[in-house]
This record gives C-alpha cells, structure tokens and sequence, in this order.
C-alpha cells in the first residue's frame, strides 16, 4: 500500500478550501434571511375564513414591513364559524411584540404576478400586548379574484 505524504502547502490549500466553503455557506445563509432564525421569536394565531395561497414560509407584514414567517397553515376546529374555518400559526420577531395587540387584525393579501400569499397585520394601537400564544382577530379584505368579479357584474 502506498504511503500517503501530506504537505504544509497541501494542508493549507485544503484550509483554504473549507474555510471558503463555510464563509460562503454563512454569506447565503444570511442573504436570503435565514439568519434571522436565531433572533428571539415568539408564536401567534390567527384564525381566517380562507386562506387560498397561503403557504408555511409565507412571509408576515406589520405596516409592510416584514416580521415574521407562517409556520403551520391548516383547518381549524372551529367548523361552525365560517369566520374561523382556516387556522394560521406564525413566528414574530419579539422585537415587534409591542406592536401587535389585542386590536390588531390580521388579513390574508396577495402579491407579485403568481399571487403569492402574505399574512398582513395591522399594528395595535390600544389594546394589550399579545404574548406567546395569543390569537390576533381575523379580518377580511376582497381578493383580486372578487375585484376583478365585481368590476365585470358594474358593467
């Protein structure tokens, strides 16, 4: 069997090497916002009549700005509220815990050419701060579907 001779210069190259492949790894694992999963989050629910496009990974918006993800997007218990027929579990960023209370709604909107799903919220204002399994009051705001189905029944 031959022996094998690793050199310094061998050594260092291979260094070299991994050492590129973990920088690169941290720089895309930042970059596509990744990074923000060892920030301090906290969960929510909200419960909603439809929730059509709404995918788990779907960001969540306070005021537009993004705070967090949906984590679990399912039926809910609820089968006799048609107000409450789809449940939605989202991840906040505690730094925005403030800022979502008891008053705040949360509404289902679609973005982009494909209609990609986003949980809005709307910032409280007077009501309590909602802890860590609280439940922010649902909301309903028309679809582009419906919009576009009642601009064509004006005419």
């Amino acid at each position: 069997m031959p022996r094998v001779v690793v050199t310094w210069s061998h050594l260092r190259v291979g260094l070299f090497v991994v050492m590129t492949l973990v920088i690169f790894g941290v720089f895309i694992f930042y970059v596509t916002g990744a990074g923000a999963i060892f920030a301090p989050q906290y969960r929510l629910k909200a419960y909603l009549s439809d929730v059509s496009g709404l995918t788990v990974g779907a960001p969540v918006r306070l005021a537009g700005v993004e705070v967090g993800t949906v984590e679990v997007v399912r039926l809910s218990d609820f089968r006799h509220d048609p107000k409450r027929h789809a449940e939605v579990v989202v991840r906040i960023f505690r730094s925005y815990q403030e800022e979502i209370r008891t008053d705040s709604e949360a509404f289902l909107t679609t973005e982009g050419l494909l209609g990609e799903g986003v949980l809005e919220v709307t910032r409280g204002i007077s009501g309590e701060i909602l802890g860590d399994g609280g439940v922010i009051r649902g909301g309903e705001r028309p679809s582009i579907k419906e919009v576009v189905y009642n601009a064509g029944v004006i005419t």
